[in-house]
């Protein structure tokens, strides 16, 4: 049964980490972001009363705990707060119930660790994304010969959102349009098609300037459109599928199968994409992908969040058929994750596989918890 609640913020993190412990002593955890850096609790997000309502419960009733708290925050107008906490709560239980076993989460999903997960690189200019301090305004070339150098076969970035912050995505000239191919031209100058491209738009457009871009992208064989509109009219995008060549990305928005459901059946985009972390959990994430199976959509995972999200997708897309690709960002997994764990999961060749050890396989650094940058407190507690 579950004995504490506990919450583990980072003063230079934007996640929060949720540990579940029980009266055997194994500790669960899970994660959700973004948290604000001045935010001193999740109270706004009902998580104070989620956490005493977990007390005296069974971790391991994982599809139960989900369908509770899942339809106490849907009679109350379900939103993407509410949905983060359960997101995070799914994880840690997960946890719990792969060091019950004393099995690896993946093998508990039906997964294998001989299955090749690809993965590509997101890349954007901010900091936090660059690799060694290369833009992608000065430093297109460097990057893309790195990443194929390293084996990573495909990149994602944001050519038009600059002007889409301009004019609010209202509407896109000719001009504007062959200024933000540049870097799509510099990719395929360099590499040619040796790095696959994705395009990720942050749904800022509108549908006729939506068509007019995707056209436009159609001669440079891109992988895929990421969230070019809003996820909030469906047969808006249907329209934009019928007009883009391109397969269409819809989109870690939405959570829940639920809201995906739309998706599928009014044919809207051909991938469908989701964060573990606001989805639902591993339990939603797995069955969004079943769902998608039924109409051969292939799917996708976004973990540009914490490092746990990052373990988390790692194990399910060992169980996952219709796996598209699983997004990475290389300054996070390869130099960010391993200031928090021993085991961080690292790309090779391309390919990244999910540690061998009970649950999440989480190994926290020594003494991470009584870092003075660690702020541990505890929401709930049965005494």
């Amino acid at each position: 049964t579950i004995t504490k609640v506990e919450t583990v913020r980072f003063r230079n993190g934007h996640w929060i980490w949720i540990r579940l412990h029980t009266n055997t002593g194994i500790i669960g955890t899970g994660e959700t972001y973004p948290l604000h850096p001045n935010s001193a609790d999740f109270s706004d997000l009902d998580l104070r009363n989620v956490a005493r309502n977990l007390l005296g419960t069974n971790p391991l009733e994982i599809e139960q705990t989900w369908e509770r708290i899942y339809r106490r925050h849907a009679f109350n107008v379900s939103g993407g707060a509410e949905m983060r906490v359960l997101s995070a709560v799914n994880i840690a239980q997960w946890d719990i119930l792969g060091q019950v076993c004393n099995v690896p989460l993946y093998k508990l999903l039906g997964g294998s660790a001989n299955k090749k997960i690809r993965i590509y690189n997101t890349y954007t200019n901010g900091s936090n994304r660059a690799i060694n301090g290369w833009t992608l305004a000065q430093d297109m070339e460097k990057i893309a010969q790195f990443l194929t150098g390293e084996g990573i076969k495909c990149i994602k970035f944001c050519p038009f959102d600059r002007i889409a912050s301009i004019n609010n995505g209202e509407y896109i000239s000719k001009k504007d349009i062959d200024a933000s191919l540049d870097w799509i031209k510099r990719v395929r100058d360099s590499v040619g098609y040796e790095l696959e491209i994705g395009c990720e738009f942050h749904s800022m457009w509108n549908l006729t300037s939506s068509i007019r871009i995707a056209q436009a992208l159609e001669p440079y064989e891109i992988l895929f459109l990421e969230d070019m509109l809003l996820p909030d009219n469906m047969q808006a995008y249907v329209t934009l599928t019928r007009e883009s060549k391109i397969p269409l990305v819809i989109s870690e928005r939405l959570a829940t199968r639920f809201s995906f459901r739309e998706m599928f059946e009014s044919k809207a985009g051909e991938i469908a994409m989701y964060d573990l972390t606001w989805c639902g959990g591993i339990s939603e994430g797995k069955k969004i992908s079943d769902m998608a199976n039924t109409y051969y959509i292939p799917t996708m995972m976004h973990t540009s969040g914490g490092p746990i999200l990052w373990y988390a997708s790692v194990h399910l897309a060992t169980a996952i058929t219709n796996l598209f690709y699983v997004e990475s960002v290389y300054p996070e997994w390869h130099d960010r994750n391993v200031l928090y764990f021993d085991n961080a999961p690292q790309v090779k060749n391309g390919m990244v596989v999910p540690p061998d050890l009970p649950g999440l396989g989480l190994q926290f650094k020594k003494g991470l918890f009584e870092q003075k940058d660690v702020i541990v407190e505890t929401l709930a507690e049965k005494k």
